[in-house]
This record gives C-alpha cells, sequence and structure tokens, in this order.
C-alpha cells in the first residue's frame, strides 16, 4: 500500500497502527456512549404493540347459520359483498376514528415522572380531572399539579409556547393561539381551579399518595389532535391476500389503553355495518308498502265491481265449460301480460331514475317487484353499492383522490350497462306485449259471442284473481323483508379480541439501541484519528517519514527534557540515540569518510541545533577531534545550548576582524571546540559565499578529526545551498509533529535530480512506540 516516493498514499497498515494506539479511546467512547444507551433505555417510556382481528366478510353463511342457499329470499337485500380494501378504508377513515374516539374517554392523559422517567398513567391515574366546557382550554401543554394534602391545598403550574385553545363542549380547536401561556397558583382541595383558559374541578381519591420525589401532571387533548395519533399509529392489513380476515396493530406505552381502542373501534365498525343493513331493510320495506296501498285499492274496486255484478244479475255465481275455458287461458295469457308490463315498467322507471338522479343508493332490486331476472338483478346491486361506497369515498376525502376517480369510473361503467340491459328488456316487453295482445284479442272476440251476463262475471273474477294474487305477493315479500332485519347479522365479525403481539416492548429496542451505541462507540474514535490525521499535515511517524520521502533515514530520535548528552552520562538514551547516528553516517554510507558534517532543517525549531550539539559531543566523546560550527547566523543557538556567554564568531571572522585561533572556544566535552556564530551580520549570503569561508573549512580540516556544521534551515534561506559545496554529508533534522508534509518537496526533487551528494533524514522527538525502539534507532534505505 505505501511506497518511498514523494507522492502520498493511503496506509491502511498504518492507519490501523493509529488506531490501536489509541485503545484507551476505544475503551472510553464504547464506555460512554454505552453508558448513554442504558440511560435512554432506563428513561424512555416502554411501548407495547396491540393487535386484533376482524372478519370482514362470512359469505358461507347467513343469519340462520345456512349454506350460501339462503334461508330466506329477503335476507338478499342485505348483503353486502364490498372488496376488503374498499372495507379498510372505512375502517381507517377520519370519521370512523371520530365516531370511535367520541365514546372513549381519552380527552385527558395523566403522566408521572419517577427516577427521570416519565410513563402514562391510564389505569390508576394520581387523581381526576373533570374540564369546565363552558370555559375555553388550552390544549397539549402539561399541567403540573402538586398536593399538599396537610395544608389542604394543591399547586397547579403550566407554561407554554404557541399554545392552542379547544372549544371542549364543540370539541373544535379553535384558530390561532397564546403565544407566551403561563400559570402557576394554588386552590383548596376540593373546590375547583379557574384561570386564564384552563378551568376544571379535580378529585384526589384517598387512596393515593402524593410526594415530592414524584412529578405528577396531565395533558388536554384535543379530539382532532387524538383522531390523527392513532391513525398514524394504526395500521389495518389483510392476513394474506386471499383472506378475509385483517388484522389491525397499534403501538402505544399502556396495553390496556391500546386494547380499549381497537374493541371500541371494532364495535363502532361492526355497529355502523349493521345500521347500514337495517337501513336498506327498512327502505325495502317503505317501497313495499307504497305497492300494497295501490293494489289494496283495486283489490277494493274490484270487490265492490263483483258485488254490483252479482246485484243486477240476479245473483248469478258460475260459467258455462266455455267460457271457463276461455277464461283460463286469458287469465293465463293476462298472468303472462301482467309479468311483461311489470317488467317493462320497472325498467322504465330504473331508465327514468338514471337519467334524472345523481344518487342511485335507493335503487329498488328487481325482486322487489316480483322481477326474477339475475343479469338485471346484478346489475342494480352493484349499481347500489358502487353508489353508496363512492358517497362514503366523497365524505372522508376530495373528488380529486384516485381512490374516488376509481370508484366513479365503475359508477359510469355499470350505469352504462345497467341502461343498456334496461333498454332490452323493454323492446323485449313490447314485442312479446303486442303477442299477447293479438292473442287476448282473439279470445275476447270470442268471448263477445258468449252472454254478456256470463262475459261481465268472467271479467270480474278475473281482476279479482289478479289483484288478490299480486297482494298476497306483496305481503309474502314484506313478511321476508322484516324477518331478514330482525334475525340477519352483519358479516363483520370479531375473530380476536385486543391482545399482546409482541413478548415485550417494541420500543426501546434494547439489542438495536446497545448494538447502536457500541458502533457509535467504535466508530467515534475511528473517525476522530482520520480526521485528524486528515487535517494535521504534519509527519507524525517514522512509516509515514519513509513513505514521504526516497531519502534514507538515518535514525530517530527520541523526546527528551534535557537539552544535551552529558559527559558524566554517557548511556542515556539521548546519548545511545545520537551514537547510533555517528555510527550509521561512519558505516553505514559508502564512499568516502564524512568528516564534514551539516545539519539542517525545513524551518526554525524543528531541533536542528539541538541535535547538531549532541552529535558533535557524541563524536568527541568517541575520541575525534571534533569542532562544532554555528553557520546560522540569522538565528544563532549553539552558544545558548553550550551555556557560552556572547561573543565573537564565524560572522567576526568572515569580516576579517579576527583569526581562527581567537574565536574558537572550547566546550565543557572533553574534544569538542566549538565556533560560535558572533554578532548577527546584515549581509549572512554574502559572507557564505567569500573566500573566507573556504578558507576556514579547509584550516580546520587540517586541525581537526571531524566537523560538525550547524547551518541555516533549508526551506527558508538559501545560505545552505552555498554552503554544501563544503560539506561531505547533509543531515536533514525531521521532527514529529512539526515539520509539515510539503516541506520535503523541495529536498525530495533536488535529491532526485542528484543535486544534494550524500543526504540523510533524521527524525527528531520520536515517543516510544513511534519509531524508536528502546533507543537503538533505526536505518533504511
Amino acid at each position: 500500500m505505501s511506497s518511498q516516493t514523494g507522492s502520498e498514499t493511503i496506509d491502511i497498515k498504518a492507519i490501523f497502527k493509529k488506531v490501536l494506539a489509541k485503545w484507551w479511546l476505544f475503551m472510553i467512547t464504547c464506555g460512554l456512549m454505552g453508558a448513554l444507551a442504558v440511560a435512554y433505555i432506563k428513561t424512555t417510556p416502554k411501548r407495547f404493540l396491540v393487535q386484533a382481528t376482524l372478519l370482514m366478510s362470512d359469505q358461507r353463511q347467513d343469519a340462520f347459520g345456512g349454506g350460501r342457499e339462503e334461508f330466506l329470499k329477503g335476507v338478499s337485500f342485505l348483503k353486502n359483498n364490498v372488496a376488503v380494501e374498499d372495507q379498510i378504508a372505512v375502517l381507517t377513515s377520519r370519521s370512523m376514528m371520530t365516531r370511535t374516539l367520541k365514546r372513549l374517554d381519552f380527552g385527558i392523559t395523566y403522566y408521572q415522572t419517577k427516577n427521570y422517567r416519565t410513563e402514562e398513567q391510564y389505569e390508576y391515574p394520581p387523581f381526576y380531572v373533570k374540564l369546565d366546557s363552558v370555559s375555553q382550554q388550552v390544549i397539549d401543554v402539561p399541567v403540573h399539579v402538586t398536593v399538599d394534602r396537610a395544608a389542604g391545598t394543591y399547586r397547579v403550574r403550566s407554561e407554554g409556547k404557541f399554545v392552542h385553545l379547544y372549544n371542549v363542549a364543540k370539541q373544535t380547536e379553535l384558530d390561532g393561539f397564546v403565544e407566551s401561556y403561563e400559570v402557576d397558583q394554588e386552590a383548596r382541595i376540593g373546590e375547583p381551579f379557574v384561570a386564564d383558559h384552563l378551568s376544571f374541578t379535580i378529585e384526589f381519591p384517598e387512596d393515593r399518595e402524593y410526594t415530592k420525589d414524584v412529578d405528577q401532571f396531565f395533558v388536554i387533548r384535543s379530539l382532532e389532535g387524538l383522531v390523527g395519533d392513532y391513525r398514524r399509529s394504526l395500521t389495518v392489513q389483510p392476513l394474506n391476500d386471499e383472506s378475509s380476515i385483517i388484522l389491525l396493530s397499534t403501538v402505544g406505552e399502556v396495553v390496556s389503553k391500546e386494547s380499549a381502542f381497537l374493541n371500541k373501534l371494532m364495535e363502532t365498525y361492526i355497529e355502523g355495518e349493521r345500521y347500514k343493513q337495517e337501513q336498506k331493510g327498512y327502505k325495502t320495506i317503505n317501497f313495499i308498502d307504497k305497492q300494497l296501498g295501490n293494489v289494496s285499492d283495486s283489490l277494493r274496486r274490484v270487490e265492490s265491481s263483483m258485488e254490483s255484478f252479482r246485484g243486477s244479475s240476479g245473483g248469478m255465481m258460475n260459467a258455462e265449460s266455455t267460457s271457463d275455458v276461455l277464461f283460463q287461458e286469458r287469465s293465463r295469457l293476462e298472468d303472462e301480460r301482467s309479468v311483461l308490463l311489470r317488467r317493462k315498467r320497472y325498467c322504465e322507471s330504473i331508465l327514468g331514475k338514471l337519467r334524472s338522479s345523481d344518487d342511485l343508493r335507493n335503487v329498488p332490486a328487481p325482486s322487489s317487484s316480483g322481477i326474477d331476472d339475475p343479469v338485471l338483478n346484478n346489475q342494480v346491486l352493484e349499481l347500489t353499492r358502487l353508489s353508496a361506497e363512492l358517497a362514503a369515498l366523497n365524505l372522508t376525502t376530495v373528488r380529486s383522490n384516485p381512490t374516488v376517480i376509481a370508484m366513479e369510473r365503475k359508477v359510469k361503467s355499470i350505469k352504462s350497462s345497467l341502461e343498456e340491459t334496461a333498454r332490452g328488456l323493454v323492446e323485449q316487453a313490447e314485442i312479446s306485449l303486442a303477442e299477447l295482445d293479438r292473442r287476448i284479442g282473439g279470445i275476447n272476440y270470442q268471448f263477445n259471442q258468449l252472454p254478456e251476463n256470463e262475459r261481465q262475471l268472467v271479467n270480474i273474477e278475473r281482476k279479482q284473481k289478479l289483484t288478490d294474487n299480486l297482494y298476497n305477493y306483496l305481503m309474502e315479500k314484506r313478511a321476508e323483508a322484516g324477518i331478514a332485519i330482525a334475525a340477519d347479522q352483519v358479516d363483520k365479525t370479531v375473530v380476536d379480541e385486543a391482545f399482546l403481539g409482541s413478548v415485550g416492548p417494541v420500543s426501546p429496542d434494547k439489542k438495536t439501541i446497545l448494538g447502536g451505541a457500541l458502533l457509535v462507540g467504535l466508530l467515534l474514535p475511528v473517525l476522530f484519528i482520520l480526521l485528524r490525521d486528515l487535517l494535521n499535515d504534519s509527519i507524525e511517524e517514522l512509516d509515514e517519514l519513509k513513505r514521504l520521502s526516497p531519502i534514507p533515514v538515518l535514525a530517530t530520535i527520541p523526546s527528551a527534557k534535557r537539552k544535551r548528552v552529558l559527559p558524566e552520562d554517557p548511556k542515556s538514551i539521548l546519548a545511545e540515540s545520537f551514537r547510533t547516528v555517528r555510527i550509521n553516517l561512519q558505516y553505514l554510507n559508502p564512499g568516502e569518510p564524512s568528516r564534514v558534517i551539516g545539519l539542517t532543517s525545513s524551518e526554525s525549531g524543528e531541533g536542528k541545533t539541538f541535535c547538531a550539539v549532541n552529535l558533535a559531543s557524541v563524536i568527541a566523546l568517541s575520541g575525534k577531534r571534533t569542532i562544532l560550527i554555528d553557520a546560522d547566523m540569522r538565528r544563532p543557538r549553539v552558544g545558548d545550548t553550550l551555556g557560552l556567554e556572547p561573543g565573537n564568531g564565524l560572522s567576526t571572522y568572515l569580516i576579517g576582524e579576527a583569526s581562527v585561533d581567537e574565536l574558537i572556544r572550547p566546550t565543557d566535552v572533553p574534544g569538542l571546540d566549538v565556533l560560535t556564530a558572533g554578532p548577527i551580520p546584515p549581509n549572512p549570503l554574502e559572507l557564505v559565499e567569500g573566500e573566507r569561508m573556504s578558507e576556514l573549512f579547509d584550516s580546520l580540516k587540517e586541525r581537526y578529526d571531524q566537523l560538525v556544521v550547524d547551518a541555516s534551515p533549508m526551506g527558508l534561506v538559501s545560505e545552505y545551498v552555498i554552503l554544501m559545496r563544503h560539506l561531505d554529508t547533509t543531515v536533514y533534522v525531521v521532527r514529529r509533529g512539526q515539520t509539515r508534509r510539503n516541506a520535503l518537496r523541495l529536498i525530495n526533487d533536488m535529491f532526485r535530480q542528484g543535486k544534494l551528494g550524500r543526504i540523510d533524514l533524521l527524525l527528531n522527538d520520536v515517543k516510544p512506540g513511534q519509531g524508536y525502539a528502546q533507543g537503538y534507532g533505526y536505518y533504511s534505505k
């Protein structure tokens, strides 16, 4: 993944090492996130899943538990085969939720806070509040109640921003809001509480205890707010694609409260379905009663005609055999004609209603008029069903709703099909009536040949029989419809009343929360380390330095509080590390020995002088005559590091005001002399370029075994480039945590171009475990 090139690459191994080095950070974050997760679980109210099942349509049984064949034909008026999806929409509609919640006492919710956990108190509230229906009340604001039985008082506190008001009597929210609401006052126990927008009576049961460490309060909820909450909480779905059984589910803090809601919802829904079926039966009976009134009048007129005829004909009662045959034949034809005429009139009535009315929910069924036509009967029933559903949807949704549009298309389609069927039946009836009229006319012609009295008697008897048969038929249908209303059961049945749908609470989910907390605890340190590494452009470790530069790393210098290698402590870790530098310079660099070693860096403060002083001290302690030259005439630090008084030095020699012998000063390290920088000159670049610098190095090489030069930083000034011609080896000091990655680009380019000669990197201020192994250093090419 990494290479010794100047380009920066992603080193997975290096990142992994950095992550492992911060193992303690993972312990802290995982422990902290775990504690926060446990605190969240402990303080968050538990929520439970409550479910119930409802059978939407049982087509295998009728009101009396029979099979598909109905016990009474009248039951067919009340059957409703609406699709399950449509019924689910009705069950979850806003109107159904509103009717259900009006029958439940959910308008005030009681809470109790103990040990930092707030829980709803439904079955055993701390007190009972009854609102003043005349006053306007604040809603969705906690109203805290503190009870002092000893003093016989209770204190009410409440505050909120942008608080809405509620009309309790009308159960409607008022427009606008109170921008800032606050109340804090006391009242005597047993007396009503009256304040601005908050008025109620409160009962404190004797078996309740009230302590200061428990906060008890209630919240007034609007009916509209409750409807919205439960519509969002409730989910309804079939058990499977082919099942008529649906599963109702809701989630809440109190199982008994959610159970009460589901049970009351199913009860309200079934009662609504039963009411719709009863209304359908009553409309059928009303229609039959109107028909019976007309037939009764006709029957009375026929009976009156019979009495009049008998009086005028001398009590004639029987007809001859010929007239009997003719009468029977004509009666049969008249019966057929009556059926055809009734069908024609019914179809004409249907056509008229389809053309003149938009409300098609009350179209009477053909069977109510004695017409047995399965196709027509199914089309009428389908039209009334779809019209009823469309009307229900229009009450709960807007006309642009896709469900409403689809339902309107269904109604229009079945309406068109019914019109075509009715027109066809009218045409067939007219043809058949014309044929029957022709045949009846022939029989009438034969009747005209009979005596007048006999013919009149036959006509009266025929009318009486036809009218009596129609009356009996309508009475039978009315009785069947009445029995169906009294005996039929709706095909919606509760399969399972509300039950707990999960073994434990569904939230808070302990496994998910603890797992998420552990994951966050692991990710936060990783992100912190990666982000810090991304934002930090300094070199942090040996592997990174090797990855950023092709120049060999000579050694690493550990972090140390002391600034120098002391002669009296030659075995210290600092001394051993610089001893490693000396050995690597002497034995691991091939070619001529490096008598003149120059130390530089990218900028000041990277330990260049520190390394130069200690390297020179170690070389001197090894027995070599060594001189340390402070060539950084812009910011000299060698004299200060060695504890020498300021005085003349290199700059004094270069301007010709003193000789070398006058400027060389001894140190407390045996065998180590020093040539300090001297006074800071105005033109250090010109002095370094002069001939006296060359003469200085030539002279010092004759007198010393090793020359160590503390040069100016390479990245800031150009003196070092000129000074390089006098050096055998360059040591470029890189300080961990300070030297920037971009600072290496200059020497990397010069190294690749061969302009630096022999050069090594020296990593300074390394912490144990970051490239420094027990003080023995490192060398890499």
